[in-house]
């Protein structure tokens, strides 16, 4: 299994996605899609996410030292009380979580070990780590303030993280083929992108994106894609919610 194969198996744990991770060092575009959100208002806006992601060696590590890692983490991130640390066994692998569960935002850290065999078909192990931040209503303005300081702290600890950034907004009602288009061109305009694909199904319309100006990327098929604009309509609630990722969207519809 190759490097590019393991981090999306990683992926595939954090977000179920179907797209092949591929890792590049990302730049600042992610702010020009966080502006762009906050022209719809900020009284529309539901979550901000930011996640990151690296590869952590293939020493052996025990319960403790995982813990220690996702509490030193957590205290860089200043949460130093209120968390749970659950300790699980997937598939191929084991996860040790920190989560915590706050009024305008969730922390959640993760050790991932993955069971692995080495270049002589030993077993070997590989670790990752994770983090997210969700951060919810108006306090999602921030979203891209903590991608910063997510990336100077993977970059203090000497990994290179993928980072990836969502944002859901929403609107009363189900937007015109004409509203929808015109979100979508301001959305591309602001990220300097062109159109991949478009997919539109039951009362779901995506559209992946490329830009190359954003150095990270992800293969939808044989295609680069790393802007990704999604709508969404609940008929019960009669809304329309609006989700924005780079370089995609990690939720299933």
């Amino acid at each position: 299994m190759n490097k590019k194969s393991k981090i999306y198996l990683v992926v595939l744990i954090w977000a179920a996605t179907l797209l092949q991770l591929a890792i590049n060092n990302s730049i600042d575009r992610e702010k020009q899609m966080v502006e762009q959100a906050m022209s719809q208002g900020v009284e529309n806006l539901l979550e901000g996410t930011t996640k990151a992601y690296a590869y952590y060696g293939d020493q052996q590590l025990s319960e403790e030292a995982k813990e220690e890692m996702v509490k030193s983490l957590a205290k860089k991130l200043k949460v130093v009380s209120g968390y749970d640390i659950i300790h699980k066994d997937i598939k191929d692998g084991k996860t040790t979580t920190l989560s915590k569960v706050g009024k305008y935002g969730d922390t959640t850290i993760r050790v991932i070990t993955l069971d692995v065999l080495d270049d002589y078909n030993q077993p070997a192990v590989e670790n990752y780590i994770m983090v997210e931040l969700k951060l919810k209503g108006t306090a999602a303005k921030t979203t891209n303030n903590y991608s910063d300081t997510l990336e100077e702290i993977y970059e203090g600890l000497g990994m290179n993280p993928t980072m990836n950034i969502y944002l859901c907004s929403q609107e009363k009602g189900q937007l015109l083929p004409s509203q929808r288009q015109q979100l979508i061109d301001e959305f591309l305009e602001k990220m300097d992108a062109k159109v991949v694909e478009q997919v539109e199904f039951d009362n779901t319309f995506l559209m992946y994106g490329y830009s190359k100006n954003i150095d990270e990327y992800v293969f939808q098929n044989e295609d680069k894609i790393n802007v990704n604009i999604a709508f969404d309509y609940d008929e019960t609630e009669d809304v329309t919610y609006i989700h924005m990722g780079v370089p995609f969207v990690d939720r299933s519809f």
